[in-house]
């Protein structure tokens, strides 16, 4: 847990929480309110007043409305990309972990729409130098794709023609729009969506042999029984 520079630890009285249960639910509120208000509008006082605290209080764990803000994105980003990083040192060739990162990172983007929500709508609110320190230079997100795409190149996977980075950037445009329109109980499952994207991302990259057996093995093609699945049954023709 980053520790608000210049803050000592300290507590109060018996009511006060530990640091770190506080710290925690200051985290949580103050995404929600970024959230719900938008950062620019949102305020110290908003977030306050739905802790039940006084706003001076908040100068305990943080010294601006910006720190917060980097708290949270940075929070948001660290779990997201501790999520692909195991997904993508998973068991399987290079393109069947791309499709797991693909399905995984869409599952986990729909469990925590509200977080996506903040990271991608006010990252361009911290400062360019708090945005490098988050991401960093080569965008710790992509370079996960790119690896994987690198990989599957060398593999014979896929196709030579294609740019890793122009690949990557192509998959994490889509994957990452998700969270616009997902709807918890809607039509399609996250699990469904990840599927679907994935494989219209490998079918993008792939060799035709690569895809060939990726749709033989019993574990990769239910993606595609799937989508066959959704289609309507076709009606018996009349007979004159």
């Amino acid at each position: 847990m980053r520790q608000p520079p210049g803050r000592a630890q300290r507590r109060g009285g018996g009511e006060r929480k530990p640091r770190e249960e506080r710290w925690s639910e200051l985290i949580e509120v103050a995404t929600d309110v970024f959230y719900a208000k938008g950062y620019d509008a949102a305020s110290l006082q908003d977030i306050a007043d739905r802790l039940g605290m006084l706003k001076g209080s908040l100068y305990y764990y943080i010294q601006s409305k910006e720190d917060l803000l980097y708290d949270v994105i940075k929070a948001v980003h660290e779990e997201g990309l501790a999520n692909i990083e195991s997904l993508a040192a998973g068991e399987g060739d290079p393109l069947e972990r791309l499709r797991g990162v693909i399905i995984g990172h869409i599952e986990h983007e729909c469990r925590n729409l509200t977080k996506t929500a903040v990271f991608l709508h006010e990252l361009q609110a911290l400062s360019p130098e708090r945005q490098a320190e988050i991401i960093g230079d080569e965008h710790a997100y992509r370079r996960v794709f790119v690896d994987l795409l690198e990989a599957g190149q060398q593999a014979g996977l896929i196709r030579a023609e294609v740019n890793p980075k122009l690949a990557a950037l192509n998959i994490l445009g889509s994957v990452n729009w998700v969270y616009r329109w997902f709807r918890t109980g809607g039509e399609f499952t996250a699990h469904q969506i990840g599927e679907q994207f994935a494989d219209l991302a490998l079918r993008g990259v792939a060799t035709p042999e690569a895809l060939a057996r990726l749709q033989a093995s019993p574990a990769a093609p239910a993606l595609s029984r799937t989508a066959r699945s959704r289609r309507p049954t076709a009606k018996p023709a009349k007979t004159a």
